[in-house]
């Protein structure tokens, strides 16, 4: 396997859920420990405190570190400076948003994010990145005729049957792998909707990289589509070029 992943799903700061070292160092180094080359992240801040003081930290995390790709966040439950804040983000290049609704009590039925989605976000074509505990079907039905890309993240084996009907109806909806806890998940997926559709992510450091990366690592799938799952269909879908 070539050496070098590019991973979706990380963060760093404070994590008032649980005792948890999340500390930028820290992240860098699990970065380091397992050949993770690039990596999208976010402020912690940004998701429990002020989410204009989170991407801010993020942005300088990014600034500092460039293997580090910078994740926006804003809480539509807020809303005071939600759109104004989106629209800066943007405005300086981000081309990831991740959403917490899991943990600040609001819904993507709702409308403040419905207004966000149609006045700001979708106009942009930025990709989304929404948690699985939403429902495969409510994102599906969100992402009909919308240009965004929607990555579902801690996907679960459980949610399997409605992810595969929901991405073979949706081209643009992906699934983030580091908690799909099956033995046969990769190939399954492969089959039914391909392997450009799965995009590595790990949850670090508040997870274990090397389960995430063992997962696809050790899947029965070419070297090609490994590399795919690793990094090549993030970086098609955010339109990055590839890593020095």
């Amino acid at each position: 396997m070539q050496i070098g992943y590019f991973d979706v799903n990380t963060l760093f700061g404070v994590w008032p859920k649980r005792p948890a070292d999340i500390a930028l160092p820290t992240l860098l180094q699990r970065l380091r420990d397992h050949h993770i080359t690039r990596a999208c992240t976010l402020s912690a801040a940004g998701i429990f405190y002020d989410f204009v003081e989170g991407n801010a930290e993020t942005l300088a995390a990014a600034a500092a570190h460039p293997e580090l790709v910078p994740i926006g966040t804003v809480n539509p439950c807020r809303w005071l400076g939600c759109l104004d804040e989106a629209r800066r983000l943007i405005d300086q290049g981000v081309k990831l948003f991740r959403f917490f609704p899991q943990y600040q009590e609001w819904h993507i039925s709702q409308a403040p994010f419905r207004k966000l989605l149609r006045t700001v976000l979708a106009p942009a074509g930025v990709t989304l990145v929404l948690p699985a505990e939403l429902g495969f079907t409510t994102i599906g039905d969100m992402a009909t005729d919308l240009p965004n890309a929607i990555i579902v993240e801690s996907f679960k084996y459980a949610f399997l049957s409605e992810a595969i009907v929901v991405m073979q109806e949706r081209p643009n909806v992906y699934v983030e792998t580091h908690m799909i806890n099956s033995p046969n998940w990769v190939e399954l997926l492969k089959a039914e909707v391909g392997v450009e559709r799965l995009i590595f992510g790990s949850n670090a450091p508040l997870a274990y990289v090397s389960a995430a990366v063992a997962q696809v690592e050790y899947a029965p799938i070419s070297e090609a589509e490994k590399s795919l799952i690793f990094g090549g269909n993030l970086q098609r879908v955010l339109g990055l070029p590839a890593a020095a």
